[in-house]
């Protein structure tokens, strides 16, 4: 690849290099990978963190070291916004990829003329969300789909589908942190120009899993929301992950000030 290196402004949150930029220059930083000459090297990788991701990735090594090759980790989380701003480096938004920002990123790739390949989800999910996506836009290309539920062994062959596929970008929905393991293993062999790493978007998208109202993601609710729909699942990583998160943060800022 020869697009130069992000120099979007970070912050530290948790160990975890979070970009501070909007959606729309994430956008146009796609928009330059995918405008690129593909000359070998290493494709751009971005991903995301929230309360959640971030308490993993600070109990986790192998999870941060993989987030911290992503070339944007950009915030997904209110939660994550507001702890940038306690560190020093506050986000000017939160982004939260769904189904209209998804949209926005396909419609970019049909303008460059760039193929997409859908990875994750349970066999026939990928295959939806490509339905979905490519009767919505005539113009777009779905170089190929793959659901997630490969085994280790079998990771070498859907890395030569992904690049036999001549895909341009890769969008990953394997959730964390899985995904961005497996996106910063591969990232020396794989020949897209960019890898996206999007969680369980592609559920979301192929109908499979409700996706929240808009009125929940405006008022920044949606982890309030995913614990009433799947309370089982999910109950300890917020109730108990959210004071978790809250707690490092808090310990965090105080080393800062006592550096100061």
């Amino acid at each position: 690849m020869t697009v130069a290196p992000s120099s979007t402004p970070r912050v530290d949150v948790l160990g975890v290099p979070v970009a501070r930029l909007t959606f729309e220059r994430l956008l146009r930083q796609l928009d330059e990978a995918l405008r690129a000459q593909k000359s070998g090297g290493r494709p751009e990788y971005y991903t995301y963190v929230n309360a959640y991701c971030a308490t993993l990735a600070a109990r986790e090594a192998p999870y941060r070291a993989a987030v911290a090759d992503a070339d944007v980790v950009y915030a997904d989380g209110i939660g994550v916004v507001w702890a940038t701003r306690l560190l020093g480096g506050p986000c000017p938004e939160r982004i939260n990829v769904g189904p209209i920002e998804l949209g926005k990123i396909v419609d970019l790739c049909a303008e460059r003329g760039a193929s997409v390949f859908l990875l994750g989800g349970a066999p026939g999910i990928a295959d939806e969300v490509a339905r979905r996506l490519a009767a919505e836009r005539p113009g777009l290309r779905i170089a190929g789909v793959h659901h997630g539920y490969f085994a280790p062994e079998e990771e070498a062959e859907v890395v030569r589908k992904i690049n036999d596929s001549g895909a341009a970008l890769l969008i990953v929905g394997l959730g964390p942190p899985k995904q961005e393991q497996w996106v910063s293993r591969h990232l020396p062999t794989l020949r897209v120009h960019a890898a996206w790493c999007m969680g369980g978007l592609l559920d979301q998208v192929a109908g499979a899993v409700a996706y929240p109202p808009e009125w929940v993601r405006r008022h920044h609710v949606q982890w309030l929301y995913r614990l009433v729909v799947e309370p089982r699942r999910l109950w300890r990583r917020y109730l108990l992950g959210i004071p978790e998160f809250l707690g490092r943060v808090a310990l965090q800022r105080l080393r800062l000030e006592r550096q100061a």
